[in-house]
């Protein structure tokens, strides 16, 4: 008898299967890891870190992380303001320093990309954070369409830069940004 893969991301009331969408051709690679849940564990990284989250007008932040070895990458959660529906407007670069291609570390895209490709604006639900003055929305990750492995020591270099000018953020000069990385991280099966 033929078992489907019934992913837990298929139970996102806001997903459906409709011709053309990202969201459910992304759940159908990772369904198969469904199957393997007791061999994983999610877990979420946030960069930059606390202290650097807040980014000064026309500023750049360099935030290094180390993910598990072992482990696979499978998306970006990354909030939206109340306000315009978007997250807060910054490049981010991501470059895997033990990933290599021709010998050089493998860079998640070409060149740094607005943060709007890293939003997936699927409302779960609504804060009034204080440092956010009109409130975050958090939402669905933005998907790979196949996980990203951790080799070596999974030593990660998370490049942002303000593109607002300091037309957001407190009193109008910077702001906080964060990008949450989904992980699913090996555990010893059963």
């Amino acid at each position: 008898m033929i078992e489907l893969a019934l992913s837990p991301l298929e139970l996102d009331p806001l997903t459906r299967p409709y011709y053309g969408q990202h969201d459910a051709y992304c759940i159908a690679q990772l369904a198969p890891l469904a199957r393997r849940l007791d061999c994983y564990t999610i877990k979420f990284y946030k960069a930059p870190d606390s202290a650097s989250e807040l980014i000064p007008a026309n500023g750049y932040v360099r935030s290094d992380l180390r993910i598990t070895p072992g482990s696979l990458i499978f998306g970006f959660f990354l909030p939206a303001l109340v306000s315009t529906s978007n997250p807060p407007g910054y490049l981010v670069q991501i470059t895997d320093l033990n990933f290599k291609i021709d010998g050089e570390p493998y860079t998640f895209w070409d060149q740094p990309v607005p943060s709007i490709f890293l939003g997936n604006y699927k409302p779960s639900y609504l804060t009034a954070d204080a440092l956010q003055t009109t409130g975050l929305i958090a939402s669905f990750p933005t998907l790979f369409e196949a996980p990203h492995p951790v080799v070596g020591d999974g030593s990660f270099k998370f490049e942002f830069w303000d593109t607002t000018g300091g037309t957001a953020g407190p009193a109008g000069s910077a702001q906080r940004i964060e990008l949450v990385t989904g992980v699913l991280e090996p555990k010893e099966c059963r």
